[in-house]
Formats: structure tokens, C-alpha cells, sequence
């Protein structure tokens, strides 16, 4: 074997014992030194943290994670929020997060990401400023899951993902959009567009999911002119619109409240009546749908819950218990007069 081979094998053989021999004190003082509880010179907790850090940079080392102090602080992670439309869901779900933390004696940061900069994230690890993690929404192939699995940090996603080893919560948005397009159909109406943009998330694309598998409960061939998933701004939305108008559309199926917004405002300025002329529905609610003269059919979520019930799941994370890998929360189809 050759010499670096014999230190990786070492390195991963390190114990409290080897650090503790090799700096000449009690084990015990090592355990005080890495728990940060107990009585010790500071002198000699810095030379057991050094020697730690030290050995670090080998694979299979003692932990970073060894060394933290435990903080009673969480940090929730959420994408920049470009929309005003996105803020009541944020706002919401860190209410719920924020109200179980205080419950129990944790303080929570709100860190805002800027598209995949994981530096503040690092800054908060790195100088032991938090326990754990939730990160709000989950992307394909999302660097910050990479990212704090790496870190070795707990850490929950609001939000699905394919990785196997994260813990996640959502809402069971497949299935509502499924039950959701499935009582469209059961109107007899033969064109039902779809209108949205993926942009990566993972939530976009069960919706889309769900909307398909409708389809394919019913045995009804799906008509791939009535969907649009890749409407990256407002102007082609706009477009979009007065495209299925004139194709006298029976419904259009928005992905979300942003997107159901815009459709709304741009069948208004076409004098296009709802429901009489064209029938509008989303796949998710907010107030923002609220203002509109007639009441919108859409899925209801509940953001406080899923908030909540994220945090519970990361604090019994850090508290050593068992937790389920996958959680889906329920939700509420809601019926109302732009589809009568």
C-alpha cells in the first residue's frame, strides 16, 4: 500500500482517544472541547479544535460536525424572490417554520439565495452559526442539495427531490393536479390548455405530471398544441392567450397564481368573459387571485402547515429520532364560478 493510502486508512481510524493521546490530556477534556460544554481553559480547547481542523483535510477524518457547538439556531433557505406574487408563500411558510422553532427553543435566519451562490450558506456553516436547514424550493438538480450534503448538515427540503438520502416535505402536488384536471374533464370539455414554465422546479413539473396522468386516467389522447411549458416571460404569455382565444379554448389550466394572473389580465383587456367565453382554473392559490372579479378555481395548499411541519421534522432530526424520508402533505380542490 502505498504512504498515501496508509494516511487515508489512519485518518479514517481517528477516535477521541487518538486525539486525546496525542495531545497528552484526558479523553474527557477532548469530549468537553468538542461539545463546548464543561469546564476548560480556552488554551486548551483551542489546541484540541486546531488539531481537529488539522485532520480534517483527510478523508475520513473526525468530522467538522464533531467540533460544532450546538447553536439553537436554524436557517431556512429561500430563492430570490423575483415576483411579488412568490412573497406570500414565502412569508407564510417561514411563520410556521419561525412559530415551531421558538416553540422550542431555536431562533431561525432567513437567507436568501442569489441563483447557485452557495457562499452565504458556507459563511453560516463554516463559522458554526446554525444546527440545521430547511431550503424552501427544490430545483433538478439542485446545487444546494449537493451542497449541504456535502457539509454534512441536516437539513429538510420543502419541496421533492429525486436524492433518496434527503428528507423531504411537500404537498402532494401531482396528485392535486390530477384530481384537479380530472373533474375538468368530467365536464365533456375536449380542449383544456396548460400554461407554464418548469424553470427548473420540481414542484412545476409534477403539476405537469399530474395533469398528464388525468389525461391518461381518462383514456383521453392529450392535444400537445394546448401546452406550454416553456413561457419564459409575460409578453409570450400574453401571446399565448390570445392564441387559445382565438382557437376558442374550452379552459386554460395555470401552472400557479403567477401565471393565472397574468391570463386573467390579459382575457380583460380582450374583454374575454369568465366563465361565459373561455373557463380559467390554477394549480395553486394565493390572495393574489383574490382581486379578480370572479372567484377562481384552484388547488389549495396549506403553506402554514407545511412550514410547520418541516421545522418539527428538521429539530427531531437534530434531536437524534427517527424521521420519515418523504412527507406529503394534503390539499383541497376548490371549486368556484370561473369554471361553472
Amino acid at each position: 500500500m502505498s504512504d498515501t493510502g496508509e494516511k487515508s486508512a489512519e485518518s479514517e481510524k481517528i477516535t477521541v482517544n487518538d486525539v486525546a493521546k496525542a495531545l497528552g490530556v484526558s479523553a474527557s477534556t477532548v469530549s468537553r472541547a468538542i461539545s463546548g460544554k464543561g469546564r476548560i481553559g480556552l488554551a486548551t480547547r483551542k489546541r484540541v479544535l486546531d488539531y481537529i481542523k488539522e485532520h480534517d483535510y483527510h478523508p475520513g477524518g473526525i468530522s467538522t460536525s464533531l467540533i460544532r457547538a450546538k447553536t439553537n439556531n436554524i436557517a431556512m433557505i429561500i430563492p430570490e424572490v423575483k415576483e411579488l406574487v412568490d412573497l406570500p408563500f414565502f412569508y407564510t411558510c417561514m411563520y410556521g417554520v419561525n412559530e415551531v422553532a421558538l416553540a422550542n427553543g431555536y431562533d431561525m435566519f432567513v437567507v436568501a439565495t442569489n441563483g447557485k451562490d452557495t457562499t452565504h450558506l458556507k459563511s453560516l456553516i463554516d463559522n458554526n452559526k446554525v444546527d440545521g436547514m430547511i431550503l424552501g424550493r427544490t430545483y433538478r438538480n439542485d446545487v444546494f442539495v449537493e451542497f449541504l450534503k456535502k457539509k454534512k448538515v441536516p437539513f429538510v427540503t420543502i419541496g421533492l427531490t429525486d436524492d433518496d438520502d434527503v428528507v423531504q416535505v411537500d404537498h402532494d402536488n401531482k396528485s392535486a393536479c390530477r384530481d384537479l384536471t380530472a373533474i375538468l374533464l368530467s365536464k365533456k370539455w375536449k380542449n383544456i390548455a396548460y400554461l407554464g414554465n418548469s424553470k427548473g422546479q420540481v414542484v412545476n413539473d409534477n403539476r405537469l405530471a399530474g395533469f398528464l396522468q388525468a389525461y391518461q386516467d381518462a383514456g383521453i389522447e392529450v392535444d400537445w398544441s394546448l401546452i406550454s411549458t416553456e413561457i419564459s416571460t409575460e409578453s409570450m404569455l400574453r401571446r399565448k392567450v390570445d392564441e387559445l382565444l382565438e382557437r376558442k379554448v374550452d379552459c386554460i389550466l395555470c401552472q400557479d397564481d403567477s401565471v393565472c394572473k397574468i391570463v386573467l389580465h390579459e382575457l380583460r383587456s380582450e374583454h374575454a368573459r369568465i366563465p361565459e367565453d373561455i373557463r380559467v382554473a390554477s394549480c395553486h392559490n394565493s390572495e393574489v387571485l383574490d382581486s379578480y372579479p370572479v372567484s377562481i378555481t384552484s388547488l389549495k395548499f396549506g403553506v402554514l402547515e407545511i412550514g410547520r411541519e418541516s421545522c418539527g421534522i428538521l429539530l427531531d432530526m437534530l434531536a437524534g429520532k427517527e424521521v420519515p424520508h418523504r412527507t406529503l402533505l394534503d390539499y383541497e380542490v376548490v371549486l368556484k364560478e370561473s369554471t361553472k
